[in-house]
């Protein structure tokens, strides 16, 4: 990475910080020599600085050798390379799972929280993209789907990505599609629930040769407090395209038309 992404005459310290600031998680390698680096030390310690700020874990201890734990270190579970280095990497897989998982989130806010997955069909002629949703909020829920159909342009596109093994590259690129949509969509105003049966909205979306028919079904659930709901089921979009982006690297590609 070093290599890619340092100049000549860049400074070392301010990148090591962007990277440090801007990670999701941190993983820490523990040997003799890293454990007695002042480097290594200082990294470490700007991490757990965070940790305290955003109050969640950041770091992810590996240990490859016998080291001496560092003492902030040693009430976390680490990942024990030493010991058994399958186990170690099955670990730390399944704790960057929450972070990394491409097609399933959760996001946080003060009064919401959101879930998020998406799954899709890729026979030839029945192409199709489903985003669901569900926002918990103070006293109610509400469910929704976004369904995504594409034409014959765009699934043809979809089923080229999803053989290279490079799905997501596709679902980013149909998040863009509907997010440069969105303010001449039927999401904009935000819809308004008041009661409890379900609601959709459709409207269709190109990009080039391409084309998405997109049906957007919305209910709420759970306690009636008496007062209609406004849903910015616009922002869900926005969400799981912010979230697809910072987990993945895509290539300078862009899907044929």
């Amino acid at each position: 990475m070093d290599r890619w992404e340092l100049k000549v005459g860049d400074s070392i310290t301010e990148k090591v910080q962007s990277a440090l600031l801007g990670s999701s998680a941190v993983i820490v390698v523990l040997s003799k020599n890293s454990v007695d680096s002042g480097w290594c030390q200082r990294e470490i310690n700007a991490v757990l600085v965070r940790e305290i700020e955003e109050k969640r874990s950041l770091i992810l201890p590996c240990r490859i050798d016998d080291c001496e734990i560092p003492l902030f270190l040693k009430d976390k579970f680490y990942a024990d390379f030493q010991a058994d280095s399958d186990k170690a990497l099955r670990d730390i897989d399944a704790a960057l799972s929450s972070i990394s998982n491409q097609f399933q989130a959760r996001f946080e806010e003060p009064e919401f929280i959101t879930d998020w997955s998406v799954d899709w069909d890729a026979v030839e002629g029945s192409e199709v993209i489903r985003f669901h949703f569900v926002d918990h909020g103070p006293s109610y829920v509400i469910v929704s789907t976004c369904t995504v159909v594409c034409n014959e342009v765009a699934g043809e596109n979809f089923r080229v990505l999803l053989k290279q093994n490079r799905t997501g590259e596709y679902i980013d690129h149909v998040l863009s599609c509907l997010e440069e949509n969105l303010e001449e969509s039927p999401l904009n105003p935000p819809p308004i629930i008041s009661d409890q049966f379900e609601k959709f909205v459709v409207w269709e979306v190109e990009s080039g040769q391409e084309k998405f028919g997109v049906m957007f079904k919305y209910r709420r659930m759970g306690k009636d407090t008496g007062f209609d709901t406004l849903v910015h089921l616009d922002n869900n979009i926005r969400q799981a395209h912010k979230y697809l982006k910072e987990v993945s690297f895509f290539p300078d590609r862009e899907p044929s038309s």
